[in-house]
């Protein structure tokens, strides 16, 4: 089985946004949250007049289309992903939106910048992929101004504890690699990760659940997490009918399965040069 660092693992997960989409689409839909996470991100992000900004792991930067109008002027962002067939997604989502200053396929752990190039880095829900995180923060240390700040999201170690029980459930073999992930770089341990090339760092946590109650939008749900872990392997196209009929016994019990999310965005500033 591939680890969560391994390319074989973020090919299958991200080599195009349909995975990602589909759990956008739920979580939009059926969140239990007020506030979106979108307006969350905006209103922690504090971007100002003129920033330049740089996202690594940008997704399908649907997130920009719908903040577009609600930007302060002058901004001018950068959108790169490690995945090709990411950031054509995220082209086409972002055609057309003037302060979008260029489109880059970038490892994160080489940024081609020189140093003290961004007044704002984000990397949400990504640096659990890199290889080394470590030379990761190094090098987006190096190219953020010494006034500017890095923005990560990731999840902490209950996030969708109810999809791992059920996938566990259904085959105990299956591992998804969730709480690798969490290990790499999680609300637990990401705070001490960053204190090594930040001065400060803060936590802001985003108060949320699912209550996902169309069978369908659910089954979609589980089924893209295929290519994590071992989960394709065992979900096989063959046996999708079987854990389709399991989905829909779990579901019947009651009509709607709640799902924890347990996430966060990390704020911090006063890089260690």
């Amino acid at each position: 089985m591939e680890n969560v660092t391994s390319p074989q693992v973020i090919k299958n997960q991200y080599g195009t946004d349909g995975s990602l989409d589909i759990r956008i689409r739920v979580k939009k839909r059926f969140s239990t949250s007020n506030q979106g996470w979108g307006s969350f991100l905006l209103q922690n992000f504090c971007l100002k007049p003129d920033n330049r900004i740089l996202e690594l792991g940008c997704g399908n930067a649907v997130f920009w289309k719908a903040v577009a109008d609600r930007l302060p002027t002058g901004i001018k962002l950068t959108l790169s992903d490690f995945s090709e067939g990411m950031l054509e997604a995220a082209k086409g989502n972002t055609n057309g939106l003037s302060f979008i200053e260029n489109y880059a396929v970038i490892d994160a752990q080489s940024l081609p910048y020189s140093d003290n190039s961004f007044d704002v880095i984000i990397a949400n829900y990504m640096l659990y992929h890199v290889p080394n995180v470590q030379k990761a923060l190094s090098e987006i240390s190096r190219i953020l101004r010494p006034n500017g700040f890095f923005f990560a999201a990731t999840f902490g170690k209950d996030n969708l504890k109810e999809v791992t029980d059920i996938f566990h459930d259904y085959d105990n073999r299956i591992d998804s690699v969730l709480n690798e992930m969490v290990a790499v770089f999680g609300l637990e341990n990401g705070g001490g990760i960053l204190g090594k090339y930040f001065n400060s760092v803060e936590m802001e946590k985003f108060e949320n659940n699912l209550h996902i109650t169309e069978f369908d939008s659910l089954l979609d749900y589980f089924l893209s997490y295929r290519g994590m872990g071992n989960i394709s392997e065992i979900i096989s196209d063959v046996k999708l009918e079987q854990f389709s009929d399991y989905i829909n016994r779990v579901f019947s019990e009651k009509s709607y399965i709640d799902i924890t999310q347990e996430e966060g965005l990390f704020v911090s500033s006063l890089p260690i040069k």
